[in-house]
Formats: C-alpha cells, sequence, structure tokens
C-alpha cells in the first residue's frame, strides 16, 4: 500500500468512534425503534464505556490492517469477533440484530474511506486496494460471531433432546430393588446408546435386583433395535440385575423372530402385573380396594 493509501486507515482508526456513531445514525434512518432499544439497553458483563470502547476496538483493527499485517489483524479481529459473540450470547442480544448492525458499520466506513479520498490525492486504486483488505476481514468477523451463535444453538439442541430423553425414559421405582423402565417412541442408534448409559447408571444409584423393561410404547423392532436391546439385557445381567420383559405384543414377537434374535433367556411377560407378580410383588389388598 502507498504511503496516501495508509490515510485511510489512520483516519478509520483515527475516527473509530465517529464511525461507530455514523453507523448508529444510519441504522435510525432505517430502524429507529430498534435503534432506540439499542440506546436503551443496559449490559450485565461490562459497562456503557467499556461496550463503546469494545465495539470501537473492531473498527480500529479494520483501519489498522490497511498498512498493518493482514495476517496478524485476520486473527486479531477473529478473536474479537468470538469474545463479541459471547457476550452477545450472554446478554441475549438476537443474531440477526447483531449482523445487521455490522452492514451499517460497512457503510459507516466507506462514507469514511470516501471522504478521505476526495479531500486527498488518493487515487480510485488505493481506495480499491482498501477496501479489498477492508471487506474479507468484515466477512471474517461475521463468520466468527455467527459460529460462537450456532456452537450455542448446538450445545442448548443437546440440552433440550438430553431432557427430552429423560422424559421418554423414566426408571420408576416401584419397590426396593425393582424399577420399571417404560421405552417409548421411536428407537435409533443415540437413543439406544444412550438408553444403555441410563439405564446402568440408574440401576446401581437405584441399587436393582430387578428392572421390568416394558416395549409396549415402541411401534417397531428392526435389527438395530433387537441387538441394542440384547446389548442392554447383557449389560444389566452384568451388574447382577434380572431384566424382565413385557409389552411385547405378537408382531414384534414375530419380528425379533424373524430377525433371528433370541430374546429366550429374558423373562417376558404380557403385563406389568403378571411381571411383577412373578417376582413375589403383590400389592396390597388394602390399597387395591381404595377408591
Amino acid at each position: 500500500m502507498g504511503e496516501q493509501a495508509n490515510l485511510i486507515g489512520e483516519k478509520i482508526v483515527e475516527n473509530r468512534f465517529e464511525i461507530s456513531a455514523l453507523a448508529l445514525e444510519l441504522r435510525m434512518q432505517e430502524e429507529p425503534e430498534l435503534v432506540k432499544k439499542i440506546k436503551s439497553r443496559k449490559y450485565m458483563s461490562l459497562t456503557e464505556q467499556e461496550a463503546e470502547e469494545f465495539g470501537s476496538t473492531i473498527i480500529k483493527y479494520l483501519g489498522e490492517a490497511v498498512y498493518g499485517d493482514e495476517k496478524l489483524y485476520f486473527d486479531l479481529i477473529t478473536d474479537w469477533s468470538k469474545k463479541a459473540g459471547e457476550i452477545a450470547v450472554l446478554e441475549k442480544i438476537p443474531l440477526e440484530e447483531s449482523l445487521d448492525g455490522l452492514r451499517f458499520f460497512r457503510s459507516a466506513i466507506l462514507k469514511t474511506i470516501k471522504q478521505e479520498a476526495d479531500q486527498s490525492s488518493i487515487t480510485i486504486d488505493e481506495v480499491i486496494d482498501a477496501i479489498t483488505i477492508i471487506d474479507p476481514l468484515i466477512d471474517r468477523c461475521i463468520y466468527s460471531y455467527s459460529l460462537v451463535y450456532l456452537e450455542e444453538h448446538k450445545s442448548e439442541m443437546s440440552k433440550a433432546y438430553a431432557n427430552i430423553q429423560e422424559l421418554l425414559m423414566p426408571i420408576v421405582p416401584i419397590t426396593n430393588g425393582i424399577a420399571v423402565l417404560p421405552i417409548i417412541g421411536e428407537m435409533n442408534e443415540e437413543r439406544s446408546q444412550y438408553i444403555l448409559e441410563k439405564t446402568l447408571e440408574e440401576s446401581k444409584r437405584l441399587q436393582l435386583s430387578h428392572l421390568i423393561i416394558d416395549l409396549s410404547g415402541i411401534a417397531i423392532i428392526d435389527t438395530m433395535v433387537a441387538h441394542n436391546l440384547n446389548s442392554i439385557f447383557n449389560a444389566l445381567k452384568l451388574l447382577g440385575v434380572q431384566p424382565i420383559l413385557t409389552g411385547m405384543r405378537a408382531e414384534l414377537t414375530q419380528t425379533v423372530v424373524s430377525l433371528g434374535i433370541d430374546f429366550k433367556a429374558i423373562a417376558t411377560f404380557r403385563s406389568l402385573q403378571m411381571a411383577l407378580e412373578s417376582i413375589g410383588f403383590v400389592q396390597d389388598p388394602v390399597l387395591t380396594n381404595t377408591k
């Protein structure tokens, strides 16, 4: 970059706070209600002055990149964007609000470059060279910033999925050493693994001797599901827990047989009551007759 072109970068750095204010002014023209909301926002993680300084830092980096080491500022802007994303997630600032804000930062920077070019002997080629450096860095900012939101979204989805799984496979203690596990819904590889881990964990915690696994809530059993159920049975036996099957409807039994999978070693009963009676659990007749 030529000496005259360096003036573009220096002007951006020098006027970084003004550029921030201009970006907000440009946004006010399009989205006045949103800008009012932004101005009135109280941050939990940083003061108003810190927020202003932090926001101007990205503009400072963009200006310095014009006459500095592009690789250095690529890394600095990446780190800044990740930090900004973390703050935005913490403050619950919508992603679209932040990304759209960068559009106005870009416009404010371009206006500053044009103003400097009009007042100096900077050629069109030098202006284009500066923009060629700044534009990809703004795009990098958008990418790194969005990535933080994506990771947060994945984390939230994982937590939600785990909560749903917990609801779909409650291990219900019946009495000391005996519990019931109703399996409801579609089974896949991931869910089978989750059920295996949680079943073993809860069996240890509850010190179970018998676990009744009810399959009446499963519509389809395929080879993968049958093999995974077999793995759960074998793992329970290694823990000293006797697995018992209930809810094996005729069509499920036929499917298992046709797949060549043998559940004969597992005690199987038509209903939960029959399974409980088989291990000596008898409901208190007084409670049975209570209405």
